[in-house]
This record gives C-alpha cells, structure tokens and sequence, in this order.
C-alpha cells in the first residue's frame, strides 16, 4: 500500500484510509483500497473526477456497492464514494412531480418520499439495494426498468452535461453512461400523484413479488439474460445449481445468485468463471456478467 498525497483542489474532500471493501458492498468481500474520497456537493465531485482524469490516478466511482466485486488485496487505485451526494429537491407541476435526486441517494430513501407524498411510477424499485446514480447508469429494475421515470441525468464528463431520456441511449442493462468515462451527478424522475395508500400498497405488492430472492450476501442477478431467456434457467439447465468454490455457492432458490459466506473475492470470481464455461461447453452460450469488477482479477 502506498501513501497518497492529495492535490490543493482535492485537500478539503472528506477522505478516508484503507477503504473496506467488505464493509461497503453487497457481497461483503474483499479487500481494500488505499483511499477513498467522499465528496459533499456537486463541485466536489467534478472537482475529483476532473483532478484524478488528469493525472491518470486509476479510480472507481462507488454507490451503494450492488452489482460490484471487488478484488482482494489492496485495489492500487482511488475510490470515489457517492453517500454524501444524497440531496433531492421536487418540482411540482400538475398530476405531477419532477424529483430531482442525486446519485448517491438511496432507492430505498426515494420509496419513503413516494410513499409519504403519494408518488407513483418508482414503486418496482422496492428491495433493490442501490443508489440512483448506480441503478441509472445499470438501467437497473425488476419487472421494469428505471429508465421508464427517467426525465434526463446530470452527468460530468469533463463539462457538466443533461442528458435526456432519449440521449440516454437506454436499454436492456445499459445506458450510454456505460459507453462514456464520466460522472453521473444527479437524476430526474417524472411520477405521478397517487393516493399514498395506494402507493404504499404497490411497494408492498413489489417487496412481496421479490420476497422469493435469496437471502445471503450477493450481488443480485451475477449475468444477464441472454437472447430474452432467464440467465437462472440456462445455469439450472446446465445443472450448476449449488456449485461451490470456498465459501461461494451457486444459489439453489436462484441459479443467478452467488451468496457468498465468506471474505474471499477470488472464492466468488472462480465460480463466476466456472458458470460460464460450463454453460458455454453445454449449450455454446457465452453469458456475460452483470457485475461490474474493482480492481484486477485473472
């Protein structure tokens, strides 16, 4: 681990040693990263992106840590941390609402708000354990995606930039953020109004059609579907249901998931790779993760 010495633009940006990557993602492994900042306002956080861009310091910008593994070890690199960018601030207009979220808010902080004010149209997203800016960027959902509330997103890419829904380029698991090197900032999400009670019943109803997802530190969903065909169906047909590699197993309630019991990132990556060449071998299909990798794995 190397010491790391802070430019002037970057001095006043809360900072953090040994930055614990079990402690910060979903999956609960992994190592550490020599330093993580952790930027308050939107100047900051161009003012990170820009200075580390620059001088070529190797960095990852981390949300609510879902759909991440990230390596054992020490990561040579920075991570940028999205939690102090948690403000929202709503427009109102007739029937009705633009909220606009930073990226670091929480899904679960956004359902809350609907629920107390009777907003409607983001009720899907109930159980999903992630940030607004990660859950765009991922076009991420259940059942519906994101995108389908997106108004536009705030991103910096060198100069600050709204992108609309359209420029967004949306699809199944992406967005035109995945293409590009840049920082989400914020987001905008058009919703209805709706009686709260009825809001608060369709979270409900939401968190009950999820209640099947396996318990256990994991990821969510480890690939894609493939060709419209459940990724989960194509790993149980190839009967890889419960396969283990040190305290890392193949879920039986849901061959998509990897739990993992243990502190070992390789133990999560070995079977990751094992999936798909075993899928591969039996049906000559190449599965391709959702989960996005920190640091460097082989």
């Amino acid at each position: 681990m190397r010491e790391r010495r802070l430019n002037g633009a970057l001095s006043a940006v809360p900072s953090e040693k040994n930055f614990s990557f079990s402690k910060n993602t979903t999956y609960g492994c992994g190592g550490v990263a020599d330093l993580a900042l952790f930027p308050r306002t939107e100047e900051e956080a161009c003012k990170c992106f820009a200075s580390l861009t620059k001088s070529g310091e190797k960095f990852f910008i981390l949300g609510a840590g879902s759909d991440v593994l990230a390596c054992d070890g020490v990561y040579d690199g920075i991570i940028i941390c999205t939690s102090q960018l948690n403000s929202f601030y709503e427009e109102e207009q007739e029937g009705e609402v633009i909220l606009n979220l930073s990226c670091g808010a929480a899904v679960s902080a956004l359902l809350k708000l609907c629920r107390q004010k009777g907003y409607s149209g983001a009720e899907f997203l109930a159980g999903i354990p992630a940030s607004l800016g990660g859950i765009v960027y991922m076009n991420g959902g259940a059942g519906k995606y994101i995108s389908e509330c997106v108004e536009s997103v705030r991103i910096f890419d060198g100069k600050i930039r709204e992108l609309s829904n359209k420029e967004c380029d949306f699809s199944y698991k992406h967005s035109t953020m995945r293409d590009i090197k840049c920082f989400i900032l914020s987001v905008k999400l058009r919703l209805k109004r709706e009686n709260p009670q009825i809001v608060r019943k369709n979270i409900k109803d939401a968190l009950s059609a999820r209640s099947h997802i396996p318990a256990g530190r994991s990821c969510g969903c480890v690939f894609e579907n493939y060709c419209g065909v459940s990724a989960g169906k194509i790993i149980e047909s190839a009967g890889i249901k419960g396969a283990t590699f040190g305290k890392a197993y193949v879920s039986r309630d849901h061959a998509n998931f990897i739990i993992n019991e243990g502190e070992r990132a390789e133990d999560v990556f070995r079977l990751i790779k094992y999936i798909k060449q075993e899928v591969y071998k039996k049906f000559g299909i190449t599965l391709k993760e959702e989960v996005c990798y920190i640091g460097d794995f082989e």
